[in-house]
């Protein structure tokens, strides 16, 4: 009973969420709430869910320090930012990480997917991909822990990567991709074309990335479009 007792303390977490936190660049957010916080802390799976922001937090005094910096940050509109904390059980995003050897068979797999010329990195269709298939890693990019390990590969073996293609993925919501802009800042070329992404509101998560390509064909959300010249590609002048 008492080893039951210590492994449920040891996969507590604290759930932080700031409402309408998506209207805010992360880095400007955590940079904000790191220095009002008279704890230092490292967020955990920082990530927009619809119009929230929300990350975890690993120790109690933390969390309490968290609470005392409700309503003390305020935005460019003067609004004051909440910031709610809640205990919680290990995010479900935090679980079934990708162990060492699944983490290699990716990296060499996304290897061979990169064109070192273009500096270009082929993502499409990525589940299927035979030699993930082969070894039975399921690569659903919806799924946080799925771009998070894909994204650490990019950030650690692909640094100077200029252009990514994401096509073919069912990409529903970006919410994954928001570290995008720490992990790969120097990408100017974002194919998300024949996804599923249906509202507009979810290009507010690459907020922050300095595209000069964004390209959209064939998504849902171009129906929010009048034209399609506005989005088959969205290119800065």
């Amino acid at each position: 009973m008492k080893k039951s007792t210590q492994d449920e303390a040891v996969g507590r977490r604290f759930k932080i969420t700031i409402p309408y936190g998506m209207k805010y660049n992360k880095t400007w957010l955590m940079n904000s709430i790191l220095s009002h916080c008279c704890v230092p802390f490292t967020p955990i799976d920082f990530h927009y869910i619809k119009n929230r922001a929300q990350f975890f937090v690993q120790d109690a005094s933390t969390a309490s320090a968290l609470k005392d910096v409700n309503c003390k940050i305020c935005d460019e509109e003067n609004q004051k930012i909440s910031i709610f904390v809640n205990p919680c059980t290990e995010p479900n995003t935090l679980q079934n990480k990708f162990t060492p050897e699944k983490m290699e068979k990716l990296m060499l797999t996304m290897n061979k997917r990169y064109d070192v010329s273009q500096q270009a990195l082929d993502l499409q269709k990525l589940r299927f991909d035979p030699d993930l298939m082969e070894h039975d890693i399921d690569m659903i990019l919806n799924r946080r822990q799925c771009m998070f390990a894909t994204l650490q590969i990019i950030e650690r073996n692909f640094p100077e990567l200029l252009s990514l293609n994401l096509c073919n993925n069912k990409l529903y919501w970006l919410d994954g991709l928001s570290d995008i802009v720490e992990k790969a800042p120097q990408v100017k070329i974002l194919n998300l074309s024949k996804n599923e992404l249906r509202t507009s509101k979810e290009l507010v998560k690459l907020k922050g990335m300095k595209l000069e390509e964004l390209w959209l064909e064939g998504n849902p959300l171009c129906s929010d479009f009048p034209e399609q010249s506005a989005y088959v590609s969205l290119s800065s002048p």
